[in-house]
């Protein structure tokens, strides 16, 4: 079995935070994309010889912004290309852009779940962060999606431009007085290079972007001010009965994204879409980011590009500390050797008394304050 992620890059506007390859809905190439997304599908599932899908995500860009008829299309190419019997399948959302027609449409493929892009429940914030949708979107939004039997998923982003005290706090107990049964919380990131999805956009292109983002980060709360959000947002949810089974992820009892547990896990999955990423038979690849340039790839009949340079060991530690149950050094040395699990137990034991990991038998995990510094053990380990 594997996974499948499909990735689908038309927004209405441009977020400047975001690095993900994405493009405006209304261009001209959204139908030789959507040939090129199907052909794609039809030539992978042919050559892993329509292996049975464990789960689904259909991510972007705003997969919600995609036509009834449009989705339509899109689950008979899967389902012709595939064995498509996946126990769970999620697609992101805008919460301005989901109505019946469009849930009735994702249910239909086997939607189970919904990821709605809150990002704050603060009508200043979204207007800092560039968002096209409004605080009152949200809840109307939830009950959609729960009407017709579907989880939701509310994405939340903190450490904002000029964030105000307590609209961080604020937006949590927004965010539970909706009663989701996942939450995802991220500290806003800015890079400050280029990304190939930018020329999918035109306007003022990289230099407009770069700007915002510098100005952007000279606003935001200090490392400090993130890592006191950061425990708020642990402390609050807990209290809440919601299990932080991932550093920016948190769940009810049952409902973590099975999906993203393939990635951490590094388990198998399959990528298709512009700047989609893959993981088979131990080698990572992908799609170019750039919307022409995935095009013409696809219709020129050449696969993914391989990813070089990739230590699948190392990677495999990484993600297995992202999340609670942490990582097995007895499973970890029997999949890599000894010299591996050697390697990593030595630079994790370092950390030892220190409170950041925390030991049971062969498994070592982070604990809630080695997380707030994870990238620093991520580090020790590379």
């Amino acid at each position: 079995m594997t996974s499948l992620y499909v990735h689908i890059p038309f927004c209405a506007s441009r977020c400047p935070y975001c690095d993900f390859a994405t493009a405006p809905a209304t261009s001209a190439l959204r139908s030789r994309y959507l040939a090129a997304l199907h052909a794609e599908i039809a030539r992978e599932g042919q050559a892993l010889g329509r292996p049975r899908i464990a789960t689904a995500f259909f991510g972007g860009g705003t997969p919600s912004l995609l036509e009834p008829e449009e989705i339509a299309v899109l689950s008979e190419a899967i389902e012709n290309a595939f064995d498509f019997t996946p126990d769970e399948v999620t697609f992101e959302a805008n919460p301005a852009t989901l109505d019946r027609a469009r849930l009735e449409a994702w249910r239909a493929l086997g939607a189970t779940r919904v990821s709605l892009g809150a990002q704050s429940f603060s009508s200043r914030a979204l207007a800092a962060l560039g968002r096209t949708h409004t605080p009152a979107d949200i809840a109307p939004a939830v009950e959609a999606a729960r009407s017709l039997g579907l989880d939701v998923n509310l994405d939340l982003i903190f450490g904002r431009p000029d964030e105000l005290d307590g609209e961080w706090r604020a937006d949590l107990a927004s965010a539970l007085a909706l009663g989701p049964d996942h939450l995802s919380a991220y500290p806003l990131e800015l890079a400050l290079e280029p990304e190939e999805g930018v020329a999918n956009w035109g306007g003022g292109g990289w230099p407009t972007i770069e700007r915002w983002r510098t100005g952007a980060a000279r606003a935001q709360p200090d490392d400090d001010g993130q890592a006191d959000r950061y425990e708020l947002t642990s402390a609050v949810l807990g209290a809440a009965g919601y299990r932080h089974y991932e550093i920016a992820n948190w769940a009810r009892p049952g409902k973590a994204c099975r999906h993203n547990l393939v990635y951490w896990r590094n388990g198998e999955w399959l990528g298709v879409g512009v700047g989609a990423h893959s993981h088979l038979a131990g080698r990572r690849s992908r799609q170019p980011g750039a919307l022409r340039s995935y095009i013409a790839r696809v219709e020129g009949g050449l696969g993914r590009i391989a990813e070089d340079g990739a230590d699948l060991a190392i990677d495999t530690a990484i993600l297995a500390l992202r999340l609670d149950e942490g990582l097995d050094l007895a499973a970890y040395g029997a999949r890599f050797g000894q010299g591996a699990r050697a390697r990593v137990d030595a630079a994790l034991r370092g950390f030892d008394g220190t409170g950041i990991v925390e030991r049971h038998g062969e498994r070592v995990a982070l604990t809630e304050r080695g997380r707030f510094v994870a990238s620093e053990v991520f580090v020790r380990l590379l």
